[in-house]
Formats: structure tokens, sequence, C-alpha cells
């Protein structure tokens, strides 16, 4: 059981913390449901990731709920995505250099984490009064889940999966596996993966009350390229080959060509664009 923070208990010191007062807090909660936009993200994937993007002022109060109230709390040590200090790099981290890796997908992560986990996560860390309470549901959740797009809601998944890493930690101290998630995508490391891990790792979730995407299943042997959350981890923490190779030849192509024939050739629209990218290398590169 965690030991709860002393927090804001009522809607008036709520709103006092987000800096509102507490009838605007009120309308914003009762009209939250209706404000936001709704728009497919392509990926390579069949079918599109819906997300629900909170228009400004509510992303601003989401903002502020989760840095003032919400960030009180850190994740489960194995979460590590959306809290200060935590990617995908320290997520790759601890399955360096393992003769198993294996990986697994959490089913609709976000529409799955729903009201009731949310709430029941928020009344497990912070003693909040009923009111109060009702008012961050109804600006952290749509629609009954959490949607993807909001601030709050990345953190607010960590919360309400707890006790799943907790049960997932257990599962892989009793078999000397690593475990680490990162969003929907939890990862287990070692020497050796035991008969039926697949079907022991499926329990564990489905008593969350959430579900595996069977078919994102993969196991990577030691003689396989090792991916975890897009990082190869065979040897350290590394960018995929192809994406090294990318990087560097856009680099000598600044230098010969300039910057936008380099720019061009690389299929980037801005220069900001490629400033993340090779900020990103720069970052994987100082996790090893």
């Amino acid at each position: 059981m965690h030991q709860k923070k002393a927090v804001p208990t009522g809607l008036s010191e709520l709103a006092r913390l987000l800096g509102m007062d507490a009838g605007r807090l009120t309308r914003l909660a009762v009209e939250a449901e209706g404000l936001y936009d709704r728009f497919p993200l392509r990926t390579r994937r069949r079918r599109p990731r819906w997300i629900e993007a909170p228009k400004p002022f509510l992303k601003l109060v989401q903002r502020r709920l989760l840095d003032r109230l919400l960030y009180g709390f850190a994740p489960h040590t194995a979460a590590h995505g959306f809290y200060p200090g935590l990617s995908i790099v320290t997520n790759a981290r601890a399955h360096i250099r393992s003769a198993w890796v294996i990986s697994f997908d959490l089913k609709d992560f976000f529409p799955t984490t729903d009201e009731e986990k949310v709430g029941r996560a928020l009344r497990n860390y912070y003693s909040l009064e009923k009111n109060a309470l009702e008012v961050i549901l109804r600006l952290v959740c749509r629609e009954g889940s959490l949607p993807q797009g909001a601030p709050t809601s990345p953190h607010l998944a960590n919360l309400a999966f707890f006790k799943g890493d907790e049960g997932l930690g257990e599962l892989a101290y009793d078999h000397g596996l690593a475990y680490t998630r990162y969003a929907d995508d939890m990862t287990f490391s070692g020497n050796g993966l035991p008969d039926g891990f697949e079907d022991l790792v499926e329990q564990i979730v489905r008593r969350t009350g959430y579900r595996l995407a069977g078919e994102k299943t993969k196991r990577m042997g030691r003689h396989q390229c090792q991916k975890v959350t897009g990082l190869v981890v065979n040897e350290g923490v590394r960018l995929p080959r192809n994406q090294r190779r990318r990087l560097r030849a856009i680099r000598r192509d600044i230098e010969t060509r300039g910057i936008e024939s380099a720019l061009a050739r690389g299929g980037f629209d801005s220069f900001c664009e490629l400033k993340g990218h090779l900020a990103f290398e720069r970052m994987v590169g100082e996790g090893n």
C-alpha cells in the first residue's frame, strides 16, 4: 500500500493548485468531453491510431494537473515512459547482452485504462474528496477511458497498471529475468525463458484487466537483431544500423553539398526535424 500524499483534498484546494476558481474548474470539467480534436495518426500498422488532442485551455489545465499533482507519485520501477528522467533508452538499457529477449504488447492500452481503473489508482495514491476526484476524472477521461493525446494519459496509465508491473516484475525475478515496460510495450530478457512463459505473462495481464496483442509477441535470440522499443540491445543501446547510416550520410552531405541538399536527400521537412533526430542519436549514445 502506498503512503498517500498530503494534497489538496477538496474542490476549492484543487482549483487553487491549478490557478483557477472552483466555479470555472467545475465548468471546464463538465465541458471537457467536447473539448478534443480527433484525428487519425497513420503508422505502419494496418489500422490508424486515433489521437484525441485536447484543445489549448484544457491541455494547459491537464498539464498543470500532471506537473503539480500527478507527478507526486512515480510509476513502478519497471515502467520507463512518461516520467522525468525515464525514456526508451533507460527502458532498453536493462536488456543489453542477453541470451534471450521477448517482447509483448498490451492491446488497446489507453482505451482499456477506463475510468474505473483511473479512479482506483487516484484513490490508492491520493486522499481526495469525492467532488475533487470526480472533477479530475472528467478532466482526464473521455468517453469512459484515457484519451490518446492528453498529456495526463501516459502517466495515469502507468499508475493504473502498477499492480500489473508488480506481478510481472515478481514473475521475472522468480525466473532470473529482467523486466521493463514502456507504455504498452513490455520486455523480458535473460539467459533462458521457461516453458509456458507466454501463458504466465498473459494470466497476470488478464488479472489486471488488460489483454495481450498476441500477434505482436516476439522472441529474439542472441544471434538475431534484438530490438527493445526500436533500439538494438545486442552489445549496447544503439540505433538500428539503417538509421545510423542514414544520419551519417546526411552529416556528410551537409559538409559537402550544403544543408538544403542534405535535407532534401534525407527526406526531412526542416532543419529542426533533422536536429531532433541528431539529438536523439546523441541521447542513445550517452545511454551506454
